[in-house]
């Protein structure tokens, strides 16, 4: 996370739960371990996906908070996001196939998580 603007407690900076990327499924974390990531703009926060983590209630009027956060996902699995569950299929089919590769209707390798037919999906 990138934070564009000052993140803090008030304005519901990123909150995450050090270490938590290696609890066993279902460990819920307890308060204390919940870490505010107080940083000015410009700073940088790094964090393995699987640490639980998410932003704060942003308490104040009119102080909004801004931020970049960028990911990056191996060729054979699925974006985090299913865009394309976002629209009827036959919206879809109707993009050209540059637009439908950026909803995630192209992978890498066949056989990948999140895998569909490309003979309907990308065929001009």
């Amino acid at each position: 996370m990138w934070a564009i603007s000052d993140f803090t407690a008030v304005n519901g900076g990123t909150q995450i739960v050090p270490g938590s990327h290696t609890w066993e499924a279902g460990r819920v974390a307890q308060p204390h371990e919940v870490v505010r990531a107080e940083m000015p703009a410009g700073s940088v926060l790094f964090w393995l996906g699987g640490t639980l983590h998410g932003g704060g209630a942003n308490l104040t009027q009119n102080d909004w908070r801004y931020g970049v956060v960028l990911t990056y996902t191996l060729g054979w699995l699925r974006q985090e996001e299913n865009q394309h569950l976002s629209m009827p299929l036959a919206d879809a089919l109707a993009l050209p196939p540059e637009v439908r590769s950026r909803l995630g209707f192209d992978m890498d390798y066949d056989g990948a998580l999140g895998f569909y037919d490309k003979r309907i999906l990308l065929k001009d």
